[in-house]
């Protein structure tokens, strides 16, 4: 075997392995109480406030609303025993548990304790990331709105800064939890049935036309980031790209680099470039080739004190300072290395803070939408500006 073949071989080996360990279930132990109005209701309110005590109070609600709703009927018929209710109220999510006491209680009913092992899945790292569902929105041009919304969950994929949920193949996966619910299965099946991870924003995307049919028409795209449990919009940014009649391969292409415009612009915002290496005259930023390009001219900033409305107290930004540039000498998925130009004073220990960030100039020649924008030409053949994208700013103008 080749050496580039071992490495291929162990690579894919390593990704499986850390597949299938994000995939495992843990068994946990836990103590808990419960009381209730018969002794099937009391030691089910026990294992089930254990269950809460692992898988949290919103999985443990749902199973406390089945309780309820079938425990008189539980406690007067006596068809059930207490393993078999348990075991329905919980969706088998618990290993096995042990009663630990069981009695009347003093105002009446029954109180119970009980030693409860219940099964929980291994998250995978990338949900400790930002959680966003990218949404297409329901106006606008469908089908450049599809085609972007796809672009985008593409382009925040690749950068790895986010856990990006999947809202594309809902029906799918719901046929695929009810096979679940309805056929029990491995005790790793029902215990995912139950960790569904909500989104933490949306990321809403549309695609509205200017001029359309006119020599001039171009498509807007904007990208909203919003708190759907306030409605909050948290960040938007719309762009606006010249489109080629009758040219279907170079408006997908535009359509993609918009996405990768309008994602940069949440990156930008979210997690700014931020120099996390420093030697020989090089620095080392943690974003990589989704961001950055090779020849990239930018601009290193030292980071100050935090700025915040005065009125309302949120934060609006960090003060900084231009100390010199840098040019991109090397990137891949992760990382990007650039030489510094001339004397920039770096200090070790801030960059240990993380107190320097960088910003493209947007002088490269390597520019991502530069051979977009170079040369192109409106239906009636007159030469567009050099300009790809417009930014709000422009489209008010």
């Amino acid at each position: 075997m080749t050496s580039l073949l071992r490495i291929t071989f162990g690579l894919l080996l390593a990704a499986t392995a850390s597949l299938v360990g994000a995939q495992q279930i843990t068994i946990v132990s836990v103590t808990a109480n419960g009381f209730g109005k018969t002794e099937p209701e009391a030691m089910t309110s026990a294992v089930i406030n254990g269950v809460a005590q692992v898988n949290g109070e919103a999985v443990a609600a749902s199973m406390r609303v089945k309780s309820t709703s079938t425990s008189s009927e539980a406690g007067s018929t006596g068809e059930r025993t207490i393993e078999k209710d348990i075991a329905r109220h919980t969706q088998g999510v618990v290993k096995s548990w042990r009663k630990i006491s069981l009695e009347p209680a003093a105002g009446g009913g029954f109180s119970a304790s009980a030693s409860v092992n219940v099964a929980v899945l291994n998250r995978s790292q990338q949900l400790s990331r930002m959680k966003l569902a990218v949404v297409p929105s329901r106006g606008g041009d469908p089908k450049f709105t599809a085609h972007l919304a796809e672009e985008v969950v593409q382009q925040l994929t690749n950068s790895r800064k986010f856990a990006i949920m999947d809202r594309k193949n809902n029906e799918a996966i719901a046929d695929q939890m009810q096979r679940i619910a309805r056929g029990g299965g491995a005790i790793e099946d029902r215990v995912r049935l139950i960790s569904e991870v909500a989104p933490d924003y949306l990321a809403i995307v549309t695609t509205e036309w200017m001029g359309k049919g006119s020599a001039r028409q171009a498509l807007v795209g904007r990208l909203e980031i919003v708190d759907y449990a306030t409605r909050q919009v948290k960040f938007s940014e719309k762009k606006s790209f010249p489109l080629k009649p009758d040219d279907e391969a170079s408006n997908a292409r535009r359509v993609a680099m918009l996405a990768k415009g309008l994602s940069r612009a949440v990156l930008q915002t979210v997690y700014p470039p931020t120099v996390v290496g420093y030697e020989d005259n090089e620095i080392s930023i943690a974003q990589g080739s989704d961001f950055f390009s090779m020849g990239d001219k930018l601009v290193v900033k030292r980071m100050g004190n935090a700025l915040r409305d005065p009125h309302s107290g949120e934060f609006l930004s960090y003060e900084h300072s231009d100390i010199g540039r840098a040019e991109v000498t090397y990137v891949d998925a992760r990382i990007t290395k650039a030489k510094l130009t001339g004397q920039v004073p770096i200090d070790q220990k801030q960059v240990s803070n993380r107190k320097y960030q960088v910003a493209r100039t947007g002088e490269s020649s390597g520019d991502f939408f530069a051979d977009l924008a170079e040369g192109s030409r409106a239906a009636d053949g007159k030469k567009v500006g050099g300009k790809l994208f417009a930014t709000d700013k422009d489209d008010n103008e």
